[in-house]
C-alpha cells in the first residue's frame, strides 16, 4: 500500500479497537435457552465516527452496528431471567408459546403406542422410512413403542385382535400401505370389546404401494409430515363400513372404498406379480385385463341416504314401487310384490364396467394429478357414495379413465352418482364374483352377493383433518 492510502488517526489503534467492540457490547440474562440483551451503558455516538477519517466500507460497517443496537435497545429494553416473568417489549404471542412449550414439556405424560410394521411394503423400504425418519421424531414427542413387523399376510390383523389394547393406550401405528390399515382395523373390530375397539386409535406412517386414505383424510403423502402429525396428537373421527358376503355370513371392514368389475377383477390379478413388480403390478394387471376385457352384469338394489329417514311399512305392500333398469338402458318403474325390494330401494341390473361405494373422495397419492373418485364424499358425512360405470367395451373404460384423470368422469353420460346409505350387488353368471375393499381381495364363490353399509359408530385415526379449521 502507498504511503498516500494511509491516514494518520488522532487516535491509538488500542482506543480505536476497544471503541469498536465497545459498540457491540451485551449483557446476557441466562434461562432454559440463551436471550440477549444489549447493555444501557454502551454509549453509541455516531457523530465521531462520521468525523473520524476511517476507510469508508469500516466507516459504513460500524454505522450499520450502532443503528442495529439502536434498534434492539428499543425494542428489547428489559429481559427477566425467569421464564415465568414475561420478557417486557417482546410480542406476547411469543412469550406465551415458550410458556406453553416449557409446560407441555414438563407436564407431558409419555405416549404408549404398539407399531406394525409391514417390511414388504411399496418397495421393501418401510423398514428405513420408519427407523431413519420417523422414529426419532416420535421418540422426541413423548412416544414409548413397541414395534413388531409382520411375518405374513394377516399377521397385523391377529396382532390387533389379540393385543392388550390398555398395554398401548394411546393406540396403534401402522408403518405400510392401506392394506395394512384394513388388516389391523378388521383385527380390532374382531374383538370381544367391540365398543371399546372401534373407537381405538390408528396412526398412519404412509409407506406402502398405496397410501390413499392417510392421503384423502389428513392431507399427509410423506411419512415426515405423518410423524409430525402423530406427534402433534389430537385425532379425526372417520365412518366405518362392512362388506357381508351374505350367502356365507362373511364381513369385511374397511375405511376407503369397496369396488366390483374391471378394478376388482385387476387387483385379482396384480397379485401374482407383487414379489415381481411391487407397485407397478397395478399397471401391468390393468393393461393384461384391458386387453383381455369380459364383459361384468350385475344387478344393484341401493338406498338412497336421501329417503333413509322414511318408513318401508307406512304403505301397503301393492303400492311400494321401485325403479329398475332395463336391458335397453331405459329406467322403468313397477310394483314390487315379492318383498326381495324394500320401499325406497333403486335396481340397476345390465352390464357395468365397474362400480365404485366410496366412503371419502379416494385421492390416489401416487400421480401427479391426484384426481377424485367420488368427488362429492366426506370421511364423517354419515353416508357412502356410489359410482355406477354403465355398459361394456375397451373404448367407453378408456374413456371412463381418460375423464377420470381430469376429473371429467362424472359428466360421462354412462356414470351414474348417488349418495346411498347401503347397497346390494349381486354378479350375475360368468361375471367375476370377487370384491376388492381398500386394496384387499375378498373373493367370493360364483353368485356371491355383497352387502355394503355403515356402522353405527365411527372410528378414530391419529392427526387432525385440515378440513376441521375451515
Amino acid at each position: 500500500m502507498s504511503s498516500r492510502g494511509l491516514v494518520r488517526l488522532p487516535v491509538s489503534c488500542s482506543a480505536a479497537v476497544d471503541g469498536v467492540n465497545g459498540c457491540l457490547t451485551y449483557s446476557t440474562c441466562r434461562s432454559r435457552n440463551y436471550y440477549y440483551q444489549y447493555s444501557h451503558t454502551t454509549n453509541l455516538q455516531i457523530s465521531p465516527v462520521d468525523q473520524m477519517p476511517l476507510p469508508r466500507k469500516l466507516k459504513k460497517s460500524i454505522q450499520r452496528n450502532a443503528y442495529f443496537l439502536t434498534q434492539k435497545r428499543k425494542l428489547v429494553p428489559h429481559c427477566s431471567s425467569d421464564l415465568s416473568t414475561s420478557c417486557r417489549g417482546v410480542p406476547n404471542y411469543l412469550s406465551i408459546n415458550v410458556l406453553q412449550d416449557q409446560s407441555n414439556t414438563k407436564q407431558g405424560a409419555i405416549r404408549k403406542a404398539l407399531v406394525i410394521l409391514n417390511p414388504n411394503s411399496g418397495f421393501r423400504s418401510s423398514r428405513d422410512v420408519f427407523y431413519q425418519k420417523v422414529q426419532s421424531t416420535l421418540k422426541l414427542s413423548g412416544f414409548k413403542m413397541e414395534v413388531i413387523e409382520t411375518a405374513y399376510a394377516g399377521h397385523a390383523k391377529v396382532l390387533s385382535s389379540t393385543v392388550d389394547l390398555k398395554k398401548f393406550p394411546d393406540g396403534i401405528i401402522c408403518v405400510g400401505g392401506d392394506g395394512i390399515v384394513n388388516e389391523v382395523l378388521n383385527g380390532l373390530l374382531s374383538r370381544d370389546d367391540f365398543d371399546v375397539a372401534i373407537r381405538f386409535p390408528i396412526g398412519i406412517i404412509p409407506a406402502g404401494s398405496d397410501n390413499s386414505l392417510v392421503w384423502t383424510v389428513l392431507g399427509i403423502r410423506d411419512p415426515v409430515s405423518a410423524a409430525i402429525a402423530l406427534a402433534k396428537g389430537d385425532f379425526t373421527p372417520i365412518d366405518v363400513f362392512a362388506v357381508k358376503w351374505i350367502q356365507a355370513g362373511v364381513t369385511h371392514f374397511g375405511l376407503t372404498a369397496s369396488y366390483y368389475g374391471f378394478v376388482a377383477d385387476v387387483l385379482q390379478l396384480s397379485e401374482k406379480f407383487r414379489v415381481q413388480l411391487g407397485p407397478f403390478r397395478y399397471v401391468v394387471a390393468g393393461l393384461l385385463k384391458f386387453l383381455s376385457l369380459p364383459q361384468y352384469r350385475f344387478e344393484v338394489d341401493y338406498l338412497p341416504s336421501s329417503l333413509q329417514g322414511r318408513s318401508s311399512e307406512s304403505r301397503p305392500l301393492a303400492e311400494k314401487r321401485h325403479e329398475q333398469l332395463s336391458d335397453d338402458g331405459k329406467v322403468r318403474r313397477g310394483t314390487q310384490t315379492n318383498g326381495r325390494i324394500k320401499d325406497d330401494w333403486v335396481t340397476r341390473n345390465g352390464e357395468f364396467l365397474g362400480i365404485f361405494v366410496c366412503n371419502h373422495f379416494c385421492k390416489p397419492a401416487q400421480g401427479l394429478l391426484s384426481p377424485v373418485i367420488a368427488p362429492k364424499a366426506r370421511h364423517d358425512d354419515g353416508s357412502l357414495d356410489l359410482i355406477l360405470v354403465h355398459g361394456s367395451g375397451r373404448l367407453r373404460l378408456f374413456c371412463f379413465f381418460v375423464a377420470y384423470q381430469l376429473c371429467w368422469h362424472l359428466l360421462l353420460p354412462y356414470v351414474e352418482y348417488v349418495k346411498i346409505k347401503e347397497v346390494k350387488v349381486r354378479p350375475v353368471g360368468s361375471t367375476h364374483s370377487g370384491c376388492g375393499v381398500d386394496g384387499e381381495l375378498l373373493d367370493g364363490e360364483r353368485g356371491a352377493e355383497w352387502q355394503c353399509s355403515l356402522l353405527p359408530a365411527q372410528g378414530r385415526l391419529l392427526g387432525q383433518d385440515p378440513g376441521a379449521f375451515n
